[in-house]
């Protein structure tokens, strides 16, 4: 009957679950204002965050716009070269069109700067300036973009490489050679061993060819190869003298034109024209 009793009872007392609920509702009455204060501070956070994320997205979207239209302009035609398109830009030459691209490419480099576009912005940048001959020029906006720049940017191997052209232009052989080794840290070993070789035989070492071969040989498969191969065919080449040009072609023997038959000489003016001699009547015996 104890036993019994007891379990009434305990059927009786409040679930555990229930009464942790009753002591969390009446926490909350009791510090309501303070918890809808807290509240307000995450929701406030997660608003922030989100606006700045939002603001980020469309700061980007501006930027890659304003990338996007430059890069544009690349393709945009040079009058003279074909017919005018209604509506669409033309150019003088390529020198303006050229600068013009130039001028866009500062414009969103520092206009937008800190999205990922002012960064691919800063790399085209530096393509543009070598392709000009601005050596210097490149060498700035390249090294600029290099340090700016995540490791895993897609540009990040095409930019190491101009920069060592840059440096090379520059004759600088030795910043040109070292930042060309770099490109085996971004992804392109095939890249930094041909220009290693290339450079060895642009300042005549005796291994440069053998360089070649070993660069061919270990990327089949791959671009370099067949540039390697170029390397090797124009090393091979007879080199011309200092002062002696490629010899320029035999001329073709020309075929005589038929002789026209002399003309008689005209008589100068008051002068009497001589008669051939008539033969005479013979003498008789």
């Amino acid at each position: 009957m104890t036993q019994q009793k007891l379990d009434r009872k305990e059927l009786r007392r409040p679930d555990e679950f229930q009464v942790q609920s009753r002591r969390a509702m009446e926490w909350v009455q009791a510090h309501q204002g303070k918890l809808l204060a807290a509240i307000g501070a995450v929701a406030l956070l997660v608003l922030l965050a989100w606006g700045a994320s939002a603001y980020k997205s469309s700061k980007e979207a501006a930027a890659g716009a304003a990338l996007s239209e430059a890069l544009e302009k690349q393709s945009r035609p040079i009058a003279g070269d074909s017919p005018p398109t209604p509506g669409t830009q033309t150019y003088p030459g390529k020198d303006e069109r050229q600068k013009a691209v130039i001028a866009d490419l500062e414009k969103v480099r520092t206009e937008h700067a800190g999205t990922v576009a002012a960064q691919t912005a800063g790399a085209e940048l530096g393509f543009q300036k070598l392709k000009a001959g601005d050596a210097a020029g490149a060498q700035q906006a390249l090294q600029e973009f290099l340090d700016k720049s995540g490791k895993d940017h897609p540009l990040r191997a095409f930019a190491l490489e101009s920069l060592g052209y840059a440096y090379e232009a520059q004759k600088n052989l030795g910043q040109a050679r070292a930042t060309f080794a770099r490109l085996s840290e971004a992804g392109a070993p095939e890249r930094a061993d041909f220009q290693a070789a290339r450079l060895s035989l642009e300042e005549g070492k005796p291994d440069a060819r053998a360089q070649l071969e070993k660069v061919a040989k270990d990327y089949p498969k791959d671009p370099v190869s067949m540039e390697a191969q170029q390397r090797l065919e124009l090393a091979a080449m007879p080199k011309a003298e200092p002062g002696q040009g490629t010899p320029a072609p035999e001329p073709k023997a020309a075929i005589p034109a038929p002789k026209a038959a002399p003309k008689a000489a005209k008589p100068a003016p008051g002068k009497a024209t001589a008669k051939p001699a008539t033969p005479g009547p013979k003498k008789t015996k």
